[in-house]
């Protein structure tokens, strides 16, 4: 850190503990859609090892050991329908997810698993972005399992059928239809296959195929995390990247929660936004009342982001 940007980080400081103002503007009810990474002097001001949220990664990412995973009632509850599901010896299911319910987060961890309760699990999982029908199934195809011959080792394919643009959009209703026209014409020889697709509500909403003529034998919804569990949440978090003194008031992780709209990647970047403010306002403990106001900043057009790499 150069001699102008230290000294910028210490006139922050100053002005805020003269003023006794932290924020001067109402936080962002829209905060970044990625949670960014704290920089190391922020953790070493709040005593962590490590940020306590992570930005979201794509199923191809593989699950890390250190990787913070908090289970929500909403993904316990997928998962207990899950294993339900895969006590059948083949099956066409489909799973609905609100936005910023954590859908790739509980992909990533079944990946990463292998079974439920006592069912073995041989898992594939891939997302349908542009591929055509051959261009997806042919790769899972290939994986290992023995897919017609029941066995007391399920073989369970997740495919993220969710559009990333307006182009994707308009072709997931579509894709339902297509996976289930592909399923019926190998029933008789998939007869160990479990195939899960994973597509946002809105989009299962507009497809006009019935739910029984498409051959799906049952669907469940993954809600967005209550207020509550969002609490607890910021601090099991804060607990799992090392911090051994309360970085919020009660009242202000309540206050997170509130702000959050039931979504743990906004609730990460509303975490760190308000950990680099704090840092750079020289806090040890933030409040409720820091949070109803922008921390200040004396570096004019400066994002979170930018105070971060400064510090």
């Amino acid at each position: 850190m150069n001699d102008f940007r230290r000294s910028t980080v210490r006139l922050i400081r100053h002005r805020a503990r003269v003023s006794g103002v932290i924020m001067n503007a109402p936080l962002s009810p829209q905060p970044s859609a990625s949670v960014q990474a704290l920089a190391p002097e922020v953790l070493q001001h709040w005593g962590l090892i490590a940020s306590p949220f992570a930005s979201e990664p794509t199923l191809a990412q593989p699950l890390q050991p250190t990787e913070f995973y908090f289970r929500s009632s909403a993904h316990a509850s997928a998962w207990g329908w899950l294993q339900n599901v895969v006590r059948r010896s083949a099956s066409l299911s489909v799973v609905t997810n609100a936005g910023g319910a954590g859908a790739t987060t509980w992909v990533r961890q079944l990946m990463a698993s292998s079974g439920l309760g006592d069912i073995a699990l041989e898992i594939a999982a891939t997302s349908w972005q542009n591929q055509s029908l051959d261009q997806l199934t042919m790769p899972l195809t290939q994986t290992a399992g023995n897919f017609e011959t029941p066995s007391c080792v399920r073989n369970l394919w997740i495919i993220q059928a969710t559009g990333k643009n307006s182009s994707d959009l308009r072709q997931v209703p579509g894709r339902l239809a297509l996976m289930a026209g592909w399923r019926a014409a190998r029933s008789k020889r998939y007869r160990n296959l479990n195939i899960v697709l994973v597509m946002r509500k809105s989009e299962y909403a507009m497809t006009s195929l019935p739910v029984i003529g498409a051959g799906v034998i049952d669907r469940h919804h993954l809600s967005r995390t209550g207020n509550h569990e969002l609490r607890r949440c910021v601090n099991t978090a804060l607990h799992h990247a090392g911090a051994i003194r309360p970085a919020f008031t009660v009242s202000a992780v309540s206050h997170l929660a509130d702000a959050c709209g039931g979504s743990i990647r906004r609730l990460g970047t509303l975490v760190h936004t308000a950990l680099v403010h704090g840092h750079l306002a020289g806090v040890r403990q933030i409040t409720q009342s820091d949070l109803t106001r922008q921390f200040v900043c004396e570096r004019e057009g400066a994002t979170p982001r930018d105070q971060s790499r400064a510090a």
